[in-house]
């Protein structure tokens, strides 16, 4: 069996008519589950991966995007969004000798934080946002 990988346009199609059908999309696995499924109704198969479908709904404006952390050993701190691919914004605080310390970061596209306790993805929630549906 082979499989098709969905241009943008047949995806933005897909994307809208799932986003349209419901407003809050409670995981990737579903959002992904029915994203496939709008796309195989003419009989093709296809593949997509859940990356690819929550980068192009955030980039263009479709959902927002609800994380729950989870805490994390790794204490590396990333300079680009996992979630999104966009740069990170530090958040700097003063201290009381006058220095300045880095609280988190923070990215301005998905709402990604990043904190002093190491915040890695758990599960993302996805909410349609109407303006960037179009009918």
């Amino acid at each position: 069996m082979s499989y098709k990988r969905p241009s943008n346009e047949k995806l933005d199609e897909a994307l809208v008519n799932v986003l349209l059908r419901c407003q809050i999309i409670g995981s990737q696995n579903e959002l992904v589950r029915l994203v496939v499924k709008e796309l195989e109704k003419d009989g093709e198969t296809y593949r997509v991966s859940g990356n690819r479908i929550r980068k192009y709904a955030l980039e263009n404006g479709m959902v927002s995007i609800e994380i729950e952390y989870r805490e994390s050993r790794n204490k590396k701190v990333p300079d680009i969004c996992p979630i999104c691919g966009h740069g990170l914004t530090s958040i700097k605080n003063c201290t009381l000798d006058g220095d300045t310390v880095e609280l988190m970061r923070k990215c301005r596209i998905c709402g990604y934080i990043f904190s002093a306790r190491g915040s890695i993805p758990r599960k993302y929630s996805f909410v349609r946002r109407t303006r960037g549906i179009s009918l």
